[in-house]
């Protein structure tokens, strides 16, 4: 019973850390994700001048990498967790006085950006706690540019359903239903690739394009 009940508590936690635990997860959550975060940002294919946007951010590790690259013309965040922006402020506030990043409270499936801010999207670990999958696709595909590329960081859904958090309201997806739901969103070129690591054994990276049509 009491390990069911802090099952439920980290996995409320995972999706929206808060409070003082919160803050340690968050810091335990860069390292633990390290290796989801580096294959994410070598398949990212930064370039000069790109306008980049993380969705679920957490403790900025991601961020911080892709701003050591000193190739976008800025970072953008979105979370969902105010303890987490309060966190990266103190983090990123001298590129945040430059103007180099800019960190929001926002939704996923309501992004408070205008059509085709960004060229590059990325999101690690974030998708199981999204109510609206499609809807979250579709906001994506709306605020990247012409060839814009999303990229996807995520568990197998076999690795959730072991670790027990579809109990606690986690949702797992196969890769196809990802790349199925991308497609219908507006995404072309998508392709998924298989990365390993200690802690998530077997996960996966998947990028689309997005494609405004005629």
């Amino acid at each position: 019973m009491i390990i069911n009940k802090f099952r439920a508590f980290l996995a409320n936690q995972l999706g929206f850390p808060k409070g003082w635990f919160g803050k340690l997860l968050i810091r335990f959550l860069n390292r633990n994700n390290a290796v989801m975060n580096n294959l994410a940002l070598q398949n990212l294919n930064l370039q000069a001048g790109d306008r980049v946007l993380e969705i679920g951010f957490g403790g900025g590790y991601l961020i911080e990498q892709i701003a050591n690259t000193h190739l976008p013309q800025i970072i953008v965040g979105a979370e969902q967790s105010q303890d987490a922006i309060e966190i990266c402020k103190q983090k990123f506030r001298t590129q945040i006085n430059k103007s180099e990043i800019e960190l929001h409270l926002a939704d996923a499936t309501e992004l408070p950006f205008t059509d085709r801010a960004f060229d590059k999207i990325c999101t690690v670990n974030t998708i199981y706690f999204w109510a609206d999958l499609s809807k979250v696709f579709t906001e994506c595909h709306r605020v990247l540019t012409e060839n814009g590329k999303l990229l996807i960081s995520y568990n197998s859904k076999d690795f959730l359903s072991k670790q027990k958090f579809a109990e606690h309201g986690f949702i797992g997806y196969e890769v196809a239903e990802i790349e199925a739901s991308l497609k219908l969103a507006g995404f072309i070129n998508v392709t998924t690739i298989t990365g390993n690591s200690d802690r998530h054994q077997e996960f996966f990276c998947t990028s689309a394009t997005a494609h405004l049509g005629n």
